[in-house]
């Protein structure tokens, strides 16, 4: 700002004599730099108080409070309350004054004149004013006028008069506050509209599955507790909140197309249609987190205020305007605008907030989960931090432009290539080792450790990788995996238990080891008395060799492991059973119809015995009771819906605290039981039924003898399944007592709660009681498929059974694809490599997009069942055994946006333009006339040879590097050249 006087002013000496123009000179020299002090050193407009508040429809309160106007004129206030009003008109001494003698005053009285607009106008009185005029303040006297401070600077003459004779006394300068009252729409050059100083709520994100209301099961349940976040009510509440925010900072951030961000909405419904059927829809909850949390710590950003470093003094030099009693009234009440250094602080900030800005605009449009098999674990932060502290996901695309985006603070520091992420080591993103490789590097300021890359992999494959990252990185946390399969009325196998239990197997292996030698002994004893055992019409040849073919085949049926035996101990025990049966049925033979027996009956029938007495003793059956007791209290911990009511406080961030658990979620209904029994103890039973079936006994002694032997009451803790038949009698009466207790509960709600509230409690405790004992259909989706991940802030699950239990040996069913993402209008086919035997059929959004030929299955990408841009799923199903589930996206050709234009200068040739700025593509540009070129320029210029014969050129531009090829045609057309010397007749083709 230029002073007004400070190139010329006096020095005194002494005698001098005086003039009044140096006089004049000192005073408005100091009076202008008291007002430049003010003004271009501090700030203009209402520094502090001046509020005003309305006790009363009647009347107004100011309160005290400072103003500096843009002249730099100071405006002190004190509190008073007004309750009247006059009409009054602003004096011409002030609107338009005779300062001819004293130019040195058109400095700031040269701004007067704008303020005839509200010459005639109402100012406002305290009650106990002494004006004769003043009237009481009716009702609705304020509504769409605003209270000012008008600073009346007034030239006064002061004369002394005495009859005829009137001296030249000087002039004085007065200074009055006036609180004027002037309608909003009498002036546009006094009263400018400001932003309103604003307060925006953050938006709050839900938790997972809270508050507990259904027990999460399945695979698809599990899924579907990640749907809440892209809920109608909570999208629309964020896309209104995002296009508030930029509506409001709008004229702030010129220079960038932010016009997503009045389109959230539409957006996030785009987004979830495509992925909402896949596997990744937990990816989709933590990006509109992600959203949340941009909108939030923009909110959190420390508010701006108007700054400047020269002041226009046309804006508000003789008042200030207070406001209204409306939200639009107020927002025309003068800011404090602060001037000198505070300038470059506020540009700071204002560069900072654009760009948290863009970084929300980037995170709304940019969303996309690529097909990776690496598991990369990134340090990151977890609590009350703002978005720019954590790391980048993985699952947005253009991160090298999202990178200088993230953290506005490293980047004004040119320091953005520090800001941690799964694309640390993507070539240009950072040449520093410890953001390419964190883990090798100290990680003390962080507290979270993002886990990415391991949803849609095989649960085995990545309970590896992860672990083997924590082990040679050594890493504070804990890994655990659970199942989400329903175990209701199933029968987990299992040998899929990897621990031990040493005494189990100590008394299994004395037990086998008694068979063994029993039956070896018998067999071995009979063998040797073959033909005597014959001869004496005790049991005959054929009988002896089947009946030692039989205890042979018992003893290969109790393996060496006591954990493959388990699983197969009713099959077992059917066929100890029968044995048992055979071995009465002999005896009895042996005894009928002889008073007597011979030394080598007595020995057989003992060897028989012996047998039996094995067989009573039932050996098998107390270990099999025992070890089902210890297993019926690990296995439910396999599986999510025990996990979560078991352990408290799951919570889903897409990582892992420092000291707590990751747990990961798969679905694999492969681990329960097969209902059929081996094909080998089907043999075995098959084969000891019919042997027993062909004794020559009469039925009623076979009765007899069978219910001699008490085998069941040797099983008596063996678990059974539940009667489901007495499911609908037990809902019958569940319904009668439900509808009691709600009686109950509205008499006891209506007498003690209002309406609202007993409508609420009353129709919580109705869900409650509802009675659903039904089996849910078993979930075979993405089978052996990881499909979500949440963490423990605590260590959990010792080194005992959960993890184990769940990593199998044998290689799973699976399908695979070379590619997972196709063009709609890509017609050629693609194979579907199966891992295991072909005959089996297809499952999943995409089956009806598969042909077999021969043994081989293929995928036609432009099938019309996937002609729908999205995700579609896939899966394989083969003797009840389902293959992991595979997600495929189909996307559609997107239209370019290339234009041509004719060179000014000459008319054969064009100049090629994308106009999308941001574009990285590569392009291929076929100009049909010979010549085609690869260029990733945002101009291409091309000269054409017109000709008779080629008139026009149709110019062929596709896009590189994309899914589709998307292309777009051109073209170019010959105009006359009869302007030139060899004009012909022909040349008047002018087409454009």
């Amino acid at each position: 700002m230029e002073a007004y006087n400070t190139s010329v002013y006096p020095v005194f000496e002494a005698d001098q004599v005086l003039s009044q123009k140096e006089l004049n000179l000192i005073v408005s020299h100091l009076e202008e730099q008291d007002r430049l002090i003010r003004k271009n050193l501090t700030g203009i407009g209402i520094v502090c108080g001046s509020e005003l508040s309305f006790p009363s429809p009647n009347s107004v309160k100011i309160s005290c409070g400072t103003a500096v106007t843009s002249l730099g004129f100071q405006i002190n206030w004190k509190e008073d309350t007004f309750s009247h009003y006059h009409d009054f008109e602003i004096s011409d001494q002030f609107l338009k004054p005779d300062y001819t003698k004293e130019s040195y005053l058109d400095k700031f009285f040269k701004y007067t004149d704008d303020y005839t607009a509200i010459k005639n106008c109402v100012e406002l009185l305290p009650a106990g004013s002494n004006a004769e005029d003043k009237k009481p303040i009716p009702a609705n006297f304020f509504n769409n006028k605003v209270v000012i401070l008008l600073l009346e600077v007034t030239l006064i003459d002061q004369k002394n008069c005495v009859t005829t004779n009137c001296d030249d006394k000087g002039k004085r300068m007065e200074f009055n506050v006036r609180p004027l009252l002037i309608p909003i729409n009498a002036s546009k050059e006094l009263l400018k509209e400001y932003d309103i100083s604003k307060t925006y709520s953050k938006i709050a994100f839900p938790r997972y599955n809270v508050p507990f209301q259904n027990a999460v099961v399945t695979g698809s349940q599990v899924l579907d507790g990640f749907r809440k976040a892209y809920s109608d009510t909570l999208v629309s509440g964020i896309s209104n909140a995002v296009k508030e925010l930029y509506q409001d900072h709008k004229k702030n951030l010129s220079g960038t197309d932010l016009s997503v961000l009045e389109s959230v909405k539409s957006r996030i419904d785009e987004t979830v249609n495509t992925y909402k059927s896949g596997v990744n829809i937990q990816y989709i909850w933590d990006w509109i987190y992600d959203i949340t949390e941009a909108y939030n710590e923009i909110i959190d950003f420390k508010e701006m205020y108007p700054s400047v470093c020269c002041v226009d003094e046309n804006w508000f030099p003789f008042h200030v305007v207070l406001g209204g009693n409306s939200v639009y009234g107020n927002s025309f009440r003068t800011p404090f605008i602060k001037t000198s250094d505070f300038s470059k602080k506020e540009k700071k900030k204002s560069e900072k907030l654009a760009l948290l800005f863009r970084k929300l605009a980037h995170l709304i449009s940019s969303f996309e989960v690529v097909k990776v098999n690496d598991i990369k674990v990134t340090p990151s932060q977890h609590g009350n931090y703002p978005l720019s502290k954590k790391s980048i996901p993985y699952y947005y695309k253009s991160v090298l432009e999202l990178n200088k985006k993230w953290n506005p603070d490293l980047t004004a520091k040119n320091q953005n290539d520090s800001v941690l992420s799964y694309y640390s080591d993507l070539a240009g993103y950072t040449n520093k080792l410890s953001v390419q490789k964190p883990l090798l590097f100290d990680f003390e300021p962080y507290n979270f450790f993002r886990v990415e890359g391991h949803i849609g992999l095989n649960y085995k494959t990545a309970i590896q990788k992860l672990n083997l990252i924590r082990d040679s990185h050594n890493l504070s946390f804990k890994v655990t995996a659970v199942n989400a399969v329903d175990f209701l009325n199933k029968e987990v196998d299992i040998t899929k238990f990897e621990g031990r239990w040493d005494d189990l197997e100590t008394d299994y292996d004395l037990a086998r080891k008694r068979v063994y030698n029993i039956t070896e002994f018998a067999i071995n004893w009979m063998d040797q008395h073959k033909a005597t055992l014959s001869s004496q019409g005790l049991i005959g040849v054929g009988s002896i060799d089947n009946f030692k073919n039989i205890l042979i085949q018992l003893k290969n049926l109790l393996t060496n492991d006591l954990k493959e035996f388990l699983p197969n101990y009713k099959s077992f025990y059917e066929i100890f059973k029968q044995l048992n049966y055979v071995f009465l049925f002999h005896r009895w033979c042996i005894q009928l119809n002889k008073q007597t027996l011979s030394v080598l009956a007595e020995d057989l029938i003992d060897r028989l015995d012996d047998i039996n007495e094995l067989f009573l003793d039932d050996p098998f059956t107390v270990i099999y009771e025992e070890a089902n007791l210890r297993w019926q209290k690990v296995y439910k911990d396999l599986f999510f819906s025990t996990f979560i009511k078991k352990h408290p406080g799951l919570e889903h961030k897409a990582g892992v605290t420092k000291g707590g658990t990751f747990v990961l979620v798969y679905v694999d209904s492969s681990i329960f039981k097969a209902s059929a029994p081996p094909k080998q103890y089907t043999a075995l039973l098959t084969a000891i039924t019919a042997y027993k079936n062909n004794f020559a006994i009469e039925d009623s002694v076979k009765q007899d003898l069978i219910k001699s032997v008490k085998l069941t009451d040797y099983k008596s803790q063996l678990i059974t399944k539940p009667d489901l038949t007495a499911i609908d009698k037990c809902k019958a009466e569940t319904d009668n007592i439900k509808n009691s207790l709600i009686e109950v509960a509205k008499f006891n709600l209506n007498a003690y709660y209002p309406v609202e509230m007993s409508g609420f409690i009353l129709g919580n405790l109705i869900d409650v009681l509802q009675f659903e004992p039904s089996v849910k259909p078993q979930d075979n989706s993405f089978q052996q498929t990881v499909i979500a991940d949440f963490f423990l802030p605590y260590s959990c699950c010792g080194d005992g059974n959960t993890l184990e239990v769940k990593i199998e040996i044998n290689e799973p069913l699976s399908i695979s694809l070379d590619k997972l993402k196709f063009c709609q209008t890509d017609t050629n086919e693609q194979q579907i490599v199966i891992k295991g035997k072909s005959g089996g059929k297809f499952s999943g959004t995409a089956k009806d997009a598969i042909v077999q030929k021969s043994d081989k299955y293929y995928l036609q990408p432009n099938h019309a069942s996937i002609k729908t841009p999205k995700i579609y799923t896939l899966q394989y199903e083969l003797e009840g055994e389902f293959s992991n589930t595979i997600e495929l996206e189909i996307v559609a050709p997107q239209g370019l946006k290339w234009e041509v234009a004719r060179d000014k200068n000459d008319v054969n040739t064009f100049h090629f333009s994308n106009p999308v700025q941001d574009d990285q593509h590569e392009y291929e540009i076929d100009f049909n006339d010979g010549t085609k070129i690869t260029t990733k320029e945002k101009l291409v210029s091309h000269k054409f040879d017109f000709d008779d014969l080629n008139k026009q050129f149709e110019v062929n531009i596709v896009q590189l590097g994309e899914t589709c090829p998307n292309q777009q045609k051109l073209t170019v057309k010959l105009i006359g050249d009869f302007n030139v010397s060899d004009f012909k007749s022909k040349d008047f083709f002018t087409e454009q």
